[in-house]
């Protein structure tokens, strides 16, 4: 009995050194934060030209957010219509961020620099996103302005 348990101990420590915990993997569908900081700069790239598809692809019918304006956003305040060429952000590049990852819910708070051509600007930001069907959405964005010092 022994002998077997030693065995069958081995066999998992071998499974484990090989193939790593099973958590601790990042696929396509269960991504790592690595991966959620590049779909925020992806976000922030396809925005500032728009890439219309690549927007209306990543935001979620039902997404909310709040800027520096009035009231809440919706999907089509940030997806810009067809044909236009507006752009709701310059060029931004996401600089210090924190990832936590609560099952199919992705939390992404950091600091993006705008880079406007007179003078960069900082900005703080708040990313939830959710696993649907097919991949994973943004579902809400809140952005304000970082403190003075960091500006």
């Amino acid at each position: 009995m022994k002998a077997w348990l030693a065995a069958f101990g081995l066999v998992v420590c071998i499974s484990v050194v090989a193939f790593g915990p099973l958590n601790a993997r990042t696929t396509a569908t269960n991504p790592g934060e690595d991966d959620f900081r590049k779909m925020e700069q992806a976000w922030l790239d396809a925005a500032s030209v728009p890439d219309l598809p690549v927007l209306r692809k990543m935001f979620s019918n039902d997404f909310m957010g709040t800027s520096f304006g009035d009231g809440v956003l919706s999907k089509s305040d940030v997806v810009p219509p067809d044909g236009s060429q507006a752009t709701h952000l310059p060029k931004c590049r996401l600089k210090d961020s924190t990832v936590r990852i609560f099952g199919d819910t992705a939390v992404l708070m950091g600091d993006v620099e705008m880079q406007i051509p007179q003078k960069a600007e900082a900005i703080r930001m708040t990313t939830v996103f959710k696993k649907n069907a097919e991949d994973w959405q943004i579902i809400a964005v809140h952005m304000s302005k970082a403190p003075e010092g960091q500006r």
